[in-house]
């Protein structure tokens, strides 16, 4: 395993998603991370990007989208699948068990890391790793499936999400996200239908830390 940061106090996770055991490493001292960040003051570059440590612990919402993977039939060997905003991977992760040929993707280093680690932890060679921020998709990138996790939290960042969308969804593609029923993000997803896309909605009841977290996963293609 690739040497960690000494910045990072980390845990390892054992999760059980239909039927398959999967192991991730996550960051559990994020309170004195952000306390960092806070402390770079507000002419940093990271703290007026709001690079927020949210990548480095695990959340509901990407275990919901790693269910949703590894028991989705648009998802199977030889698949391209792409995951944007990726943290810890899991969801990507799930792809890569089902032997899906997987691109994960982050705008900052340190959750590469961690990817990295991660999918070493549950499977064979090198993962493929890009650094990406998604709010400027690269129009080359051709995939069948975008995974995309807990991304729709600032209602600024909706339109560069919508233009992701369009931008990276090729004829035929699928988009899964998944959120966790936030009320900011209701008013993107009732918008999908006109501005092109066809959605389709799941809910999941996801047990996680003691209690039962709501996450719904969409479906988005082009209509």
């Amino acid at each position: 395993m690739q040497a960690i940061d000494e910045r990072f106090v980390t845990e390892e996770l054992q999760l059980k998603l239909s039927g398959k055991s999967i192991r991730m490493l996550r960051v559990t001292n994020t309170d004195q991370l952000y306390a960092e960040l806070v402390a770079k003051g507000d002419t940093d570059e990271e703290v007026k990007d709001e690079r927020i440590p949210y990548w480095a612990d695990l959340w509901p919402s990407a275990i919901a989208l790693a269910t949703e993977v590894l028991q989705s039939a648009s998802i199977k060997k030889g698949t391209r699948v792409l995951e944007i905003g990726c943290g810890l991977a899991l969801p990507g992760i799930a792809a890569g068990l089902k032997g899906a040929e997987v691109l994960m993707t982050d705008y900052m280093k340190e959750p590469l890391g961690f990817a990295s680690i991660n999918w070493k932890m549950n499977l064979p060679g090198t993962p493929a790793l890009m650094q990406l921020d998604w709010r400027n998709p690269d129009a080359g990138l051709n995939y069948e499936v975008i995974l995309a996790s807990d991304i729709a939290y600032e209602k600024r960042s909706f339109g560069a999400l919508l233009k992701t969308f369009r931008t990276l969804l090729p004829p035929n593609g699928l988009i899964l996200l998944s959120e966790p029923n936030r009320l900011i993000a209701r008013d993107f997803i009732l918008n999908l239908p006109s501005e092109g896309f066809e959605v389709k909605q799941k809910g999941m009841e996801v047990p996680f830390h003691g209690r039962n977290n709501g996450v719904s996963v969409y479906q988005i293609r082009h209509k």
